[in-house]
């Protein structure tokens, strides 16, 4: 609607205009069909501009360039090439923009020359200024436009983040949850059947009451059932794939997208299911912080087994702490992986390594 009204309105000021001028400039070449033609075009053009803003000019331009070259009198028909310029900046096409507002100043200076009777002196300061006047703006709406669209797209990636550690935390207290049930209540509910039974085959050989061996042989059953039931509870709150750990860091290394050196010392031993999957998530962040900002060439994967713990570390060869943004305020990789390793009981350290670079280190109990 907006584009239809822009499109009428300067339908109605290109046309006065351009009848109006042959008042002051009766040199110019009289308004014939094909003049009239070429203002339609140059007015049409506009329609063209909220989806292809460079077709808009560049039809726009052709009209204005036969019109000046075929000498027709100088009015207002070059002002819709005058907005599709500035709507060409605007949306970000500034090479055609600028392209159409060179040849707007240039097209007048040509026709200057073509039909020397006719004030197109005038017209090519005019339209020089009124282009710059037109161009300027645009940059500066090009610029907020651009500006506008980082913002936007860096709210989007923090929203991801939070999204996405919102829902490993979910999934942990899922596996917890599983966890204490399977800990505390299929152990409690096991040893009620079992005892079930024995008190059963006990009353049975004392010749005891049959309402009491009834009774045990419906507990016995009971717990049975709830026991198959919870296994199915078990399923749907334990993640659908295990979960990662220290056994997957090698085909990590092999995916990280740089050269990795893994080593390992001391005496491999299974770790607790937390700290296996912060040892993964450690390392996984480490490296991505590493291929992401810090411009290094390879990277060393150190997992040392002690009596009482485990310690991880990543080096790199990169730009050290300079090359990880919002170091200084906790980055949010950097802060994750803190969390992580205090949920597990360890600590975290990042800083420059002693070589260059940066490190992360941590340890945990195991």
């Amino acid at each position: 609607m907006r584009t239809l009204a822009l499109v009428c309105g300067m339908a109605v000021v290109v046309l006065y205009s351009t009848v109006m001028a042959y008042d002051n400039q009766p040199g110019a070449t009289p308004l014939d069909p094909a003049g009239y033609a070429l203002l339609v075009t140059d007015v049409l053009a506009l329609a063209w501009l909220p989806r292809r803003p460079e077709v808009a000019l560049a039809i726009s331009v052709g009209a204005v360039a036969a019109l000046f070259t075929l000498g027709y009198a100088y009015a207002f028909w070059p002002a819709p090439a005058l907005i599709a310029v500035f709507a060409t900046i605007s949306t970000g096409r500034r090479a055609a923009g600028w392209a159409g507002a060179v040849f707007l100043v240039a097209v007048p200076a040509v026709a200057a020359v073509l039909h020397p009777g006719v004030d197109n002196a005038v017209a090519v300061v005019i339209w020089a200024l009124l282009v710059l006047v037109a161009a300027q703006p645009a940059e500066v709406s090009r610029a907020r436009r651009a500006y506008t669209l980082e913002v936007e797209r860096r709210a989007a990636e923090a929203e991801r983040g939070r999204e996405e550690e919102a829902l490993r935390r979910a999934q942990e207290e899922r596996l917890r949850v599983a966890r204490e049930l399977h800990d505390v209540t299929s152990h409690t509910v096991s040893v009620i059947a079992l005892h079930a039974a024995v008190a059963a085959e006990a009353v049975a050989r004392a010749g005891g009451p049959p309402e009491a061996r009834d009774a045990l042989q419906v507990i016995r059953d009971s717990s049975r059932q709830a026991l198959a039931e919870m296994k199915g509870v078990l399923g749907v709150l334990r993640p659908r794939h295990p979960l990662p750990g220290s056994a997957q860091l090698p085909a990590l290394a092999r995916t990280a997208g740089l050269p990795v050196t893994l080593e390992t010392t001391g005496e491999p031993r299974p770790l607790p299911p937390a700290v296996d999957l912060a040892v993964y998530r450690v390392v996984q962040e480490a490296l991505t912080n590493t291929i992401r900002h810090a411009g290094a060439t390879r990277a060393t994967v150190t997992l040392a087994y002690e009596e009482a713990g485990v310690r991880v570390r990543v080096d790199d060869d990169g730009t050290g702490p300079s090359g990880i943004p919002g170091l200084d305020a906790g980055g949010h990789g950097l802060r994750g992986m803190a969390e992580r390793v205090e949920a597990a009981g360890g600590r975290l350290t990042t800083g420059a390594g002693p070589a260059g670079g940066f490190r992360v280190a941590a340890w945990m109990p195991a």
